[in-house]
């Protein structure tokens, strides 16, 4: 099944998956404390979504399977790696191994805020080294077919606005950090 765009598709809007530049990712996904790695999931599935509407097929509910994401995020590594192997991209990961050190990086966070842990929610940074390795693929995979898209590698002003305050919200809790005793 091809649910992606023809090769000579110059098109932003045709993109194959939700395009955004490494450090873009990287960056915003530390600011944010992880939340960009929802945002980044979710515009994944609107992309799929859109594609399967197109082509007359079931489509999917990108909110569910974003909120599900540790239900989902298996169907969206291979649906990535799928399609990067038909593009004729070397996959340098397996989707079942990034999305076992996906799920452990998702749970670990919750067990840690359960038992109360003072730092429990900064372990879902960790979620960036899987969702990092299918990103860079996904890259390739563009920029293969849509030589004249956009990059999406240039802040834009919510960008920087969200990267103020994540620079605010990591001072905060370094001064808490340096102040406070966790004994």
């Amino acid at each position: 099944m091809q649910d992606q765009p023809t090769p000579d598709s110059p098109s932003g809007s045709d993109a194959a998956f939700y395009q955004v530049g490494t450090e873009k990712f990287i960056e915003l996904t530390l600011v944010t404390f992880g939340l960009f790695g929802f945002w980044w999931t979710y515009r994944h599935w609107c992309a799929i979504n859109q594609r399967l509407q197109n082509e007359q097929q079931p489509g999917v509910q990108p909110l569910l399977r974003t909120l599900l994401s540790v239900f989902y995020q298996h169907d969206l590594y291979k649906r990535i790696a799928a399609r990067a192997r038909v593009e004729g991209e070397p996959v340098r990961w397996d989707p079942t191994r990034l999305f076992v050190l996906f799920v452990v990086f998702t749970l670990i966070p919750f067990w840690l805020l359960i038992t109360e842990h003072p730092w429990g929610f900064l372990v879902n940074l960790i979620t960036l080294l899987p969702n990092l390795l299918v990103n860079q693929s996904v890259n390739r995979v563009n920029e293969h077919h849509l030589q004249f898209y956009q990059q999406n590698t240039e802040m834009s002003g919510l960008d920087w606005a969200l990267i103020v305050a994540g620079l605010i919200g990591w001072l905060t809790l370094l001064v808490l950090a340096l102040t406070s005793d966790f004994s």
